[in-house]
């Protein structure tokens, strides 16, 4: 057998090398065609979605303006505000209110008479419930006072919160308080008022002329010089002494307009005969008998 030359050799090899380049050129072909999947075939193959670009509408309303003082806002390359975000600045809360109302303190007489310029106070105490109407003794502290004086009308007016008060005064000199106690009063309601009085006796009314000390002594004829205490008058009946050594006190009777002494002390004077002398049930304890 004689054996191919070497020319004839390359020209098998380069058509042996075109066919396998059209053979995988074939099968890429192939492999790129949109035929549908065999029926019964559990594999899907891939598939890539191309979305087209949607416009987003430029807002007709103008960007908000942000408080001064974030990092960053209102300038270029700042965060830019989420869509939707409220732009209305953000409020800081206030420190609490307390609910006030008005407490008025009055001043007056037993027969409902003003007294006017009196010093009075009123004294918050805590912890304590004003619904429960009852300041517990020792058992709160004072947290707020508040002073003032009663005007013409014997008032004096604070506004000030709810809570249970304790409230006094100060008696000027010359007058008659009355002694009740500790007052207290409670501010339940908002906007509610509560009062609180305080109470004086009533300013007894002038003597009778008849019962004025120089009318006494001249009348009796005694020292006017001595001070005197007159202890009981009623223009008909007394009882008068004076500041010095011994007892000197006497009870007199005005008969035809002049002042007579009815008995000195001591005396032995017995209730039953002063009675029928006239001498009035209230100077009975002058009497032993």
């Amino acid at each position: 057998m004689a054996f191919a030359s070497e020319g004839q050799t390359m020209a098998a090899i380069r058509k042996i090398w075109i066919g396998a380049v059209a053979g995988v050129t074939v099968v890429l072909a192939g492999c790129g065609s949109v035929d549908p999947q065999p029926l019964g075939s559990s594999s899907v193959r891939p598939t890539t979605t191309i979305t087209a670009p949607v416009s987003i509408a430029t807002p007709s309303v103008a960007p908000a303006v942000t408080p001064a003082g974030r990092p960053g806002a209102g300038f270029p390359g700042g965060p830019a505000p989420s869509a939707g975000a409220s732009t209305a600045p953000a409020k800081t809360a206030g420190p609490p209110e307390f609910s006030t109302g008005t407490v008025v303190l009055r001043t007056v007489t037993l027969s409902g008479i003003p007294v006017p310029g009196v010093p009075v106070y009123l004294s918050l105490q805590q912890p304590c419930d004003p619904a429960g109407d009852d300041i517990p003794v020792g058992e709160t502290v004072e947290t707020l006072r508040r002073d003032g004086v009663t005007d013409e009308q014997g008032r004096a007016a604070f506004v000030t919160e709810i809570g249970c008060y304790r409230f006094g005064m100060t008696a000027p000199a010359g007058t008659n308080p009355v002694p009740e106690g500790m007052h207290s009063l409670f501010l339940v309601n908002p906007g509610g008022t509560a009062t609180g009085q305080l109470r004086f006796q009533d300013t007894p009314p002038e003597p009778a002329p008849a019962c004025a000390e120089s009318t006494i002594e001249t009348e009796l004829g005694v020292d006017a010089g001595p001070v005197a205490t007159i202890a009981d008058c009623d223009g008909q009946w007394g009882v008068i002494r004076w500041d010095t050594p011994g007892d000197n006190q006497r009870l007199i009777t005005r008969t035809s307009g002049t002042w007579t002494t009815y008995v000195g002390f001591p005396h032995d004077i017995c209730w039953s005969s002063a009675v029928t002398d006239g001498v009035p049930e209230r100077l009975r304890t002058y009497f032993n008998c």
